[in-house]
């Protein structure tokens, strides 16, 4: 399930929140989720990458069990334990939108960052952005927008320069805002399909940031 929940950079939304919501996007507060709202940020994720359609429908229950607790584990090990002299960099970020003195989840994003094998020597570290989802009912206001900067501070003040993530080559909405903000294509990949004769092709792109978060 790790690789599930983690892989997938879709920026699919989903509507389970009430229509006609009224906000000042200036009030969209990102901060890191709650114990108690992981249940939510699994909901987003599911309806999202569509686990909740089709065949995968009689699924949906035991998808939404499977990224929450995979959720819960990895930001876990954000506290040092005997395992862990140092804690693990990790953070996953809910939007909230006030509409009426309440607030609504009106979307989340991951940002972490990983270790990858160089030359079977040496191991490079680097900052990547995931599960990337907003709401059917927010879309097109700021919110994406919003949790990729989050993402970009953070990333700034871990100490790197560059930021990474996933996209879907056919997700036009998504490689459209990515570029609007900065991001380029370093490689693309095909990916293992259930379908023998379809492979979707996934791009992995790249941000170079200042020091302020800006880009270089």
């Amino acid at each position: 399930m790790s690789e599930l929940s983690t892989n997938l950079n879709n920026l699919d939304t989903f509507a389970s929140i009430a229509p006609n919501i009224a906000f000042n996007p200036a009030q969209i507060e990102i901060r890191p989720v709650k114990e108690n709202e992981i249940h939510y940020v699994a909901d987003i994720i599911t309806r999202s990458f569509h686990f909740d359609r089709g065949w995968m429908a009689w699924f949906t229950p035991l998808f939404k069990i499977g990224i929450a607790e995979d959720l819960r584990n990895r930001l876990r090990t954000r506290v040092p334990s005997a395992l862990h002299s140092k804690p693990q960099q990790q953070v996953c970020s809910i939007a909230l939108c006030i509409d009426r003195e309440q607030s609504h989840i009106s979307g989340t994003v991951e940002v972490g960052v990983r270790t990858a094998e160089r030359y079977r020597q040496n191991h490079h570290r680097y900052v990547y952005l995931s599960n990337l989802a907003v709401s059917k009912d927010f879309r097109r206001r700021g919110v994406a927008q919003k949790l990729i900067e989050r993402c970009e501070q953070q990333t700034v003040e871990w100490g790197y320069t560059e930021i990474h993530l996933h996209v879907m080559g056919k997700n036009e909405r998504g490689r459209n805002l990515y570029q609007k903000l900065g991001y380029e294509v370093v490689s693309s990949e095909l990916v293992w399909s259930i379908i023998p004769w379809h492979r979707p092709e996934r791009l992995f792109l790249r941000k170079q940031l200042g020091i302020s978060g800006l880009v270089v």
